[in-house]
């Protein structure tokens, strides 16, 4: 039974009057649990429960699957067991365990452990399912993103879980809720300040190479990351702490991916067989439910061989492994989550085109006019682009509109928000929907427009998010909130039906949170600026007193033009006559200079979220470092005839620069 078994998700029954009938067989090898134990998508009944068991250090490996005993209980003692039975751990999942536990009691913590032969025993694990659908229960969680195991320590990690252990029991977090990027897949030899690293990860078993980088190629390859980024120990105990949500991002297969494709050079590759072992690990080291529950569209990993095609083995590769899914907790929220990568279009701009025609960056009128296509200017779109001479043909003429969710999954989502009967609605949005543009046009006697900073999240996929935002207006939706990660910075916003629509009635909010540990997008625009025009670069950074201020945040807060006379005269306060830049309607707050990780309570009327900014991450650490500042903010539920009204920041600790 456990070799049939052990490819595949255990299933366990809680059967407490049975549960202390099983023991290991007397020859059970000993085993050790280097990546430690996790459990994911809680629900009022059940739980996924995960570990990786090895043969001890010493100790060949085996191709026999080795069995293992769990035991889950409603004490720390393991006196009053409440699921126990037999699983296995084999090489074909790399010797990974996920057991879905169900029959459990609402509501509840547990604790579980994983035993194995002569006396060997995983960390203890603690874990809660949520309450029953119908309580009126609080919901506090933290939403984190963007975990590079190279470029900064898991202080965030360290400090989350040190604050919580002294808060009172019913603001506890309930559960983690992970938006993408939990491992890198590319290793880069060196920052971009041409410094190290604060750590590296061990060479690929297999991995490409070149003179600035390495990445994973293979199985084998994001096994190891998945590996390496579990060996922290303090990622360790934030597993085994609190139940995780997960979604992913790009980098869990590759940087700015769509579908299967990879976008490292100027034009994309597709690379199937690398998705395909990407979810695969994915899959192994992540404990979700997807197909262990009834009428689910979601499925765990399904192994296949690809075919020669390109087309078909891209739809294969994509089909291996379906995440999108929706979770409840309790009368107050519902979490819907969305699959960001596997289903989008095809960048709407090629790389560099926007030089092609005599642009510096890509404007919004391009982005619209390329995202929509044949949709553009209701259904008239130009023949020629607007730009230069005018006689660049339009390359999106024919195009159908861009989507970063796909028909499919699109459909399902608004159906997900529309059925819902909780209070608040929340979307875990691995991408920002907050706009981040630079408004150009606020140059005197120049014909710049505004653009786009950068088309990879969101604000590559204009049409959709009218389509989204205008979907929740028809259907009368309240109480819908974005928490998105990805661009390693804090940021809070209303969200419009577009930004180029300033006086729309906004539909939504998010809040997007910085890195855990990346390095913020600060320090990566600040470094290309260094290299660019001295014009940009005063967009970017500016010298006071010498102090060195991130003119970046005012930039996209309150505009170039601020930023450029504040630069040039010194005076800080011109930011407040001349902003804000207008073409971010709605922009509440943005930090690009920061690590750290959000906090959210939901209660029946009301949403209190925190965006938390640590220290320095780059360094070794014994405690737990500090926090840098806390933002605060404030969300009423509104009603269907109403709309968001954000109220924030307040600061604990020094505000960051422009604020």
């Amino acid at each position: 039974l456990l070799i049939a078994l052990s490819a595949s998700t255990f299933m366990v029954h809680a059967l407490p009057a049975r549960a202390a009938n099983l023991t290991l067989p007397e020859k059970a090898l000993p085993v050790h649990f280097p990546q430690g134990v996790a459990s994911g998508d809680p629900r009022p009944d059940s739980i996924m429960l995960w570990t990786r068991a090895e043969p001890l250090p010493g100790t060949a490996m085996t191709d026999t699957p080795m069995p293992l005993l769990l035991q889950v209980s409603e004490d720390e003692s393991f006196a009053r067991i409440v699921a126990q039975q037999l699983l296995a751990a084999a090489p074909d999942t790399d010797y990974t365990v996920r057991a879905f536990v169900d029959g459990l009691r609402s509501g509840t913590t547990f604790y579980y452990r994983f035993l194995g032969g002569q006396g060997a025993a995983s960390r203890k694990g603690r874990t809660q399912t949520a309450p029953a659908q119908d309580a009126a229960e609080d919901v506090n969680l933290a939403f984190v993103s963007c975990q590079s195991f190279e470029q900064g320590y898991y202080g965030s990690w360290a400090r989350m879980i040190a604050d919580d252990i002294e808060t009172e029991g019913d603001k506890q977090i309930d559960f983690i809720l992970q938006l993408g990027d939990f491992i890198y897949e590319r290793s880069w030899h060196k920052r971009q300040d041409g410094t190290p690293q604060s750590r590296y990860v061990p060479d690929f078993p297999d991995g490409a190479h070149n003179e600035i980088n390495r990445h994973a190629v293979s199985l084998a390859d994001y096994r190891h990351l998945y590996k390496t980024y579990l060996s922290d120990p303090h990622l360790q105990a934030a597993r085994a702490r609190w139940p995780f949500v997960c979604t992913w991002d790009d980098h869990e297969f590759s940087d700015d991916n769509f579908q299967s494709y990879s976008t490292y050079g100027d034009e994309p590759q597709l690379e199937a067989q690398r998705k395909l072992d990407s979810n695969q690990a994915w899959f192994e080291f992540m404990p979700a439910v997807l197909d262990e529950t009834a009428d689910t569209h979601t499925h765990g990993f399904e192994a296949t061989t690809l075919p020669p095609e390109d087309a078909a083995a891209n739809q294969q590769a994509l089909g291996s492994l379906s995440i999108y899914r929706r979770l409840h907790w309790g009368q107050y929220l519902d979490l819907i989550l969305t699959d960001n990568r596997s289903y989008r279009s095809a960048p709407c701009i090629p790389k560099h085109f926007a030089q092609t025609i005599d642009l510096p960056m890509n404007t919004v009128t391009l982005v619209e006019m390329a995202d929509a296509g044949r949709a553009f200017n209701d259904g008239n779109p130009p023949e020629f682009l607007p730009y230069g001479d005018g006689a660049t043909p339009n390359f999106a003429r024919e195009r159908e509109p861009g989507s970063c969710l796909g028909k499919a999954q699109r459909d399902w989502f608004l159906q997900a928000l529309d059925s819902s009967q909780a209070n608040w609605k929340l979307w875990g949005n691995s991408l920002p929907l907050l706009p981040l543009r630079i408004d150009m046009s606020s140059i005197p006697f120049s014909d710049y427009q505004d653009s786009v900073f950068n088309i990879d999240p969101w604000a590559g996929f204009p049409h959709e998010v009218r389509t989204l935002m205008d979907a929740v207006g028809d259907r009368n939706i309240t109480g819908l909130v974005s928490l998105s990660g990805d661009h390693h910075t804090h940021g809070a916003a209303t969200v419009n039906r577009s930004a180029s629509e300033p006086d729309s009635i906004p539909r939504t909010v998010d809040f997007t949170v910085a890195g855990i540990s990346s390095s913020p997008l600060f320090t990566n625009v600040y470094h290309q600026a260094k290299k660019s025009s001295t014009e940009f670069f005063s967009l970017v950074s500016a010298d006071f007193e010498g102090e060195s201020v991130p003119m970046w945040n005012m930039t996209l807060q309150q505009g170039v033009l601020a930023s450029t006379a504040v630069d040039r005269t010194g005076m800080k306060t011109l930011a407040d006559w001349l902003g804000p830049n207008r073409a971010n309607p709605g922009l509440a707050f943005v930090d690009t200079t920061a690590n750290g990780y959000g906090l959210a309570r939901f209660t029946d009327n009301t949403l209190e979220v925190s965006l938390i900014a640590m220290s320095d991450l780059t360094k070794p650490f014994t405690t737990a470092p500090p926090i840098n500042y806390t933002a605060h903010f404030t969300l009423a539920l509104w009603q269907a005839d109403g709309q968001p009204v954000l109220e924030g920041p307040t600061f604990d600790g020094p505000a960051p620069f422009p604020y």
